[in-house]
């Protein structure tokens, strides 16, 4: 057992990861009318003038088509344009905030981009970036024609990491902004533009005008890399992001942006577009907003996927393993004997006590309880043979003769790390020849939580039912459970419902051993909120359902095999909403019916800030005995991939997978060299999975 519960964690971090993947899209050609919606962006530029240009058929600039002015954000647009076609756009004038320097009003000159093959609407960013293109364009032969615009676009798109003209820069200075930005790329872009003032200010550019012209020959030479600019720009990275006098969102480093990865690593390497460059740009998207993601959700190290990621449920869980389970344990086994035992009694006798003993499940203890005068009040003691008082406090019940009803008032209730808790509460009990379903209202308060479930307005409560053991007539056991409430730890506070409605029992368990029933289904409703010295860090909300189909008949205590595992169904749906506000919508499935094989499958939904729905489908199978875990995922964007982790090989191989584009081209494979989880594209660019 212990080993299937080592590989549902591996599934759940799998779950995660493929949960997590996102990515983007774009692209145009044929129409009658156009509109050309964009950011000009060097910090975004406010009140900018736009002119959009028709190309001619000789590939240069051709006759103005519309203008625009840019809003405060630096977006604009120009539409109805009667032209399809090779276009041009140019901003000239207005003002941005220098994000290296933190001055307001610097005054804009003119910056340009071009786009092959537009119609309808369509996005084209205006940067330095595209500025650099341009400028390759500009020179080559042939003009502003479709080639040299498509080559020019891309060998920058490629040095970068990102689609120059598509993407939409994000003003990275802006927490706000870099929280919604619409795409990690959005803000891997910003970084870039940042970067470029940074190398004004460190002195590597004597203005925004002469770095552009640096890149630009860096990317024009015979090989093209940047070679005399890659390491200006990195500096500049980790200045603006680690410096002394950090000017980006504090949420952004060099771990969180791929920019400062891929300008580093084509400082030395080629630049080689690929074939499919809008393929690999939507790879690196995805890659890119699953690493920033996951890191709103776990803290974790670049390493082995299965060993490093840290969730802040990991510490509810190991917490309730270590402390809070086995001190519900202990108190509950106390609770349960004083209200069964009580409610056993018929024809109370006032000032009478009554000793009980229970050698099997509770050994060298004593529970004594003493009436009152008028029966219907006693004191209550459990008492081991060491003189060591277990429990302490009061009862009441509603009749001498049938107690159906009362309240308890325990004030000392030893765990079982020998601490002490207390427990208030009314209850209610319904009792027949056969079973007996108690309801209590109140709060038990412990060392390590504390459960609230009095209120009966909204239906907070405790409720089990006790049924006659078939095969121990003359002992009961746990046949069904239910709470409502909310119980807090130092980890997790959880409001909602816990439903187990069936337990059965198995008779391969001894009552010495644990509980001897086992539940057949159990289902949450509600939320669970990780907590960090008191501060929600994140909200996990939905249903969360499992079923265990063979309970009665599994046996723990032989080792697993074909004819005896634990065969279970496990489903979650609902949200989970991260600390800085990320929300994801996800559905996750799994469960074992085939020996040592669990099958899993995650549907995942996001919608960002400018409404675009983002969506992953993964199904895989996970081997408990061999380790292999085999997954298929796609998205929204018609990315198709494949990943297998297989322990059972070296550390520096044993992850795999590849990554198709819509049309069916390459665009990325996995692997782990040095045992590290890393993706390579289509580019020759690659970079750690998480």
């Amino acid at each position: 057992m212990e080993q299937v519960y080592r590989s549902l964690k591996s599934i759940v971090v799998l779950a995660v990861l493929c949960s997590l993947l996102a990515a983007c899209g774009g692209g145009g050609s044929s129409s009658s009318s156009t509109t050309v919606n964009g950011v000009a962006s060097k910090g975004p530029i406010k009140d900018g003038a736009v002119s959009v240009y028709a190309v001619n058929a000789d590939g240069t600039r051709g006759r103005l088509l519309g203008t625009g002015t840019t809003g405060s954000d630096g977006t604009y647009k120009v539409q109805n344009l009667s032209y399809k076609g090779n276009l041009i756009v140019i901003v000239t004038g207005g003002t941005y905030l220098d994000e290296a320097t933190g001055t307001a009003d610097v005054p804009n000159t003119v910056l340009k981009a071009a786009l092959s093959d537009v119609t309808g609407s369509v996005n084209v960013a205006v940067t330095p970036l595209t500025d650099v293109a341009f400028k390759q364009m500009s020179s080559a032969a042939g003009g502003f024609s479709k080639t040299n615009i498509d080559h020019s676009n891309a060998v920058v798109s490629t040095a970068f990491g990102v689609d120059i003209i598509g993407t939409q820069p994000v003003d990275v200075t802006d927490a706000t902004k870099v929280a919604s930005a619409s795409s990690q790329t959005a803000v891997d872009y910003g970084v870039a533009l940042a970067a470029i003032s940074q190398m004004v200010k460190n002195g590597d550019a004597s203005d925004v005008k002469d770095a552009i012209g640096m890149i630009q020959s860096d990317l024009s030479a015979e090989t093209p890399m940047l070679s005399t600019t890659g390491g200006a720009l990195t500096q500049a990275i980790v200045a603006l992001t680690s410096g002394p006098e950090p000017m980006l969102a504090p949420t952004i480093n060099t771990e969180t942006t791929s920019m400062y990865g891929t300008i580093q690593h084509f400082t030395d390497s080629e630049v080689n577009p690929p074939e499919n460059p809008n393929g690999v740009a939507q790879a690196k998207a995805m890659i890119s907003d699953l690493r920033n993601t996951v890191l709103t959700v776990v803290d974790y190290h670049t390493g082995d996927v299965g060993s490093t990621l840290k969730t802040p449920f990991d510490a509810t869980a190991a917490e309730l393993q270590t402390t809070v389970g086995p001190e519900l344990s202990s108190v509950g086994d106390l609770v349960g004997w004083v209200v069964t035992s009580v409610g056993g009694l018929t024809g109370i006798t006032p000032g009478t006590t009554y000793p009980f003993t229970d050698p099997e499940k509770h050994p060298g203890q004593t529970l004594t309880i003493v009436t009152g005068s008028t029966g219907t009040t006693a004191t209550v003691t459990i008492v081991t043979d060491a003189n060591v008082t277990l429990l302490s406090g009061t009862v009441t019940v509603n009749d001498v003769n049938m107690p159906t009803s009362g309240s308890v008032n325990f004030t000392t209730l030893k765990t079982a790390s020998g601490g002490n808790a207390t427990m208030t509460a009314s209850y209610s009990a319904v009792v027949s020849d056969t079973t007996m379903a108690i309801t209590f209202r109140g709060k038990l308060i412990t060392p390590v939580a504390s459960f609230d479930f009095d209120d009966s307005a909204n239906n907070r409560k405790l409720t089990f039912t006790l049924t006659q053991n078939p095969t121990m007539p003359d002992s009961v056991m746990l046949t069904k459970a239910y709470f409502s409430g909310v119980a807090t730890s130092s980890t997790a506070r959880v409001t909602g419902s816990i439903d187990i409605p069936t337990l059965v029992w198995n008779p391969n368990i001894s009552p010495n051993e644990g509980n001897a029933t086992i539940p057949t289904q159990a289902a949450f409703s509600g939320k669970i909120e990780a907590l960090d010295q008191g501060t929600v860090t994140m909200t996990l909300q939905g249903t969360l359902t499992g079923t265990f189909s063979n309970a009665s008949s599994y046996n723990p205590t032989l080792a697993d095999d074909q004819t005896n595992f634990p065969q279970w169904s496990g489903i979650f749906n609902g949200s989970l909403v991260a600390g800085n506000g990320v929300n994801i919508t996800a559905m996750l499935k799994a469960s074992m019916s085939v020996f040592q094989v669990i099958n899993f499958e995650v549907k995942y939904t996001r919608t960002l800030a400018n409404d675009a729905t983002i969506w992953l489908d993964c199904t895989g199978t996970y081997n408990v005995f061999t380790e292999v875990t085999s997954a298929t995922l796609s998205n929204q964007a018609g990315l198709h991939g494949t990943i297998v982790n297989d322990k059972s090989k070296p550390a520096e191989s044993r992850f795999s997978g590849s990554m198709k584009a819509s049309g069916g081209d390459d665009v990325a494979t996995f692997s782990s060299p040095l045992g590290v989880p890393k993706v390579t594209y289509a580019d020759s660019y690659f970079e750690t999975l998480i």
